[in-house]
C-alpha cells in the first residue's frame, strides 16, 4: 500500500474511543478503546485513511464530502464507518501535535477544567484535550450535523444530499 502502510495498521471500530498523537521515538499514535489501550507506529491520519479505504473511500474523499455539507475547510469531522455509527472529530488542526481524534458516539459528556476540556466516555473513563469547551462544543455540533445530513434519507427518502438530484 501507499506510504508504507501494511496490513498491520490499526483498524478503527465501534470500540475505538480516541486516537491521540504520541510523539515518541517509535510510536506515532496512542489508541484508546473500551477495553484496552494500544500504540501504533502510524500517525492518526494514516490509521483513519486506512480504515476509510477498507470501507470504500479515502480520508480526503470523506473530508471533501463533509466540507461540502458543512461549508468549512478546517477541523473537519470524518465519517469513518457511517453505516456503523463511527464518526471521528478532531479537537484541533491535524497539524497541531495536541490534536486528538475522538469517536462521537463514545462521548458521554465534556466540560471545561483548568483551561482544557475534559472528555468523559460512555465507559466512565476520561481524558483531557487541549482545547476550550466552546471550541470542542462546536466540533461536537458539527459532527452531529454531518450525522443528521448523512442519515436524512432514512427518514425522508432518497433526496437527502445537495448533490443527489435524482
Amino acid at each position: 500500500m501507499e506510504d508504507g502502510i501494511s496490513s498491520s495498521v490499526y483498524i478503527i471500530t465501534q470500540q475505538t474511543k480516541a486516537i491521540l498523537t504520541h510523539d515518541s521515538s517509535y510510536y506515532r499514535s496512542r489508541i484508546l478503546e473500551t477495553q484496552r489501550e494500544s500504540h501504533s507506529i502510524h500517525r492518526p491520519e494514516q490509521i483513519i485513511d486506512h480504515t476509510c479505504l477498507l470501507y470504500g473511500s479515502t480520508l480526503e474523499g470523506r473530508r471533501a464530502a463533509v466540507k461540502d455539507i458543512l461549508k468549512i475547510n478546517s477541523k473537519v469531522p470524518v465519517p469513518i464507518i457511517p453505516g456503523k455509527g463511527v464518526f471521528m472529530l478532531p479537537t484541533s488542526s491535524t497539524k497541531n501535535k495536541d490534536c486528538a481524534w475522538l469517536s462521537f458516539y463514545q462521548i458521554k459528556g465534556y466540560e471545561q477544567r483548568d483551561g482544557r476540556t475534559y472528555i468523559v466516555f460512555n465507559d466512565g473513563t476520561g481524558i483531557y484535550v487541549n482545547t476550550s469547551e466552546k471550541s470542542f462544543d462546536l466540533q461536537f455540533k458539527r459532527t452531529s450535523q454531518v450525522i443528521a445530513q448523512l442519515n436524512r434519507s432514512i427518514f425522508f427518502g432518497k433526496r437527502s444530499l445537495p448533490w443527489n438530484l435524482y
